[in-house]
Formats: structure tokens, sequence, C-alpha cells
């Protein structure tokens, strides 16, 4: 994951944390928050994965475009 992801899902963890009183923090601990930081990183990484794929699907199809002209062409040439 990237590492910037990560860091914003750990200060988005501390914001969340800090709001709670410090009795709360010291029960609930910086253990349980574990799998919260993992589920947040995870949200945040999602949709940039969708998007990259989305992005080499476009890019795929941009370099079939750009090849087939190419191919056609040097057939027309080696016809002459």
């Amino acid at each position: 994951m990237n590492p910037h992801l990560k860091e914003l899902a750990g200060n988005l963890l501390t914001a969340f944390r800090s709001d709670l009183d410090e009795a709360d923090q010291r029960r609930i601990g910086w253990r349980r928050f574990q799998p919260l930081h993992g589920l947040t990183c995870e949200a945040l990484s999602d949709p940039l994965e969708l998007v990259s794929g989305r992005m080499e699907a476009v890019v795929d199809e941009l370099r079939a475009e750009i090849d087939r002209p190419q191919i056609e062409f040097q057939t027309a040439c080696q016809a002459r």
C-alpha cells in the first residue's frame, strides 16, 4: 500500500481517537484500533485500485488503436 495512504489512515485514526475522553482511550488502547486502521487503509486504496484498473484498460485500448493503423499502413506500403 502507498505509504502516503497509510499515513493518512493513521492520521484519521489519531484524530478519531483524540475525540474520545482519556478514560475511553486508555480502556480501548491502540491495539484494538488496529483493525480500524486496516479497514481505513483498505477503504482508501479500493477507489485508487479501481481507477488504476480503468486507466490500464483505457491505455490498452489506446495502444490497440495506435497499433492498428500502423499495421494497416505498413501493409499498404508493402503492397506497392
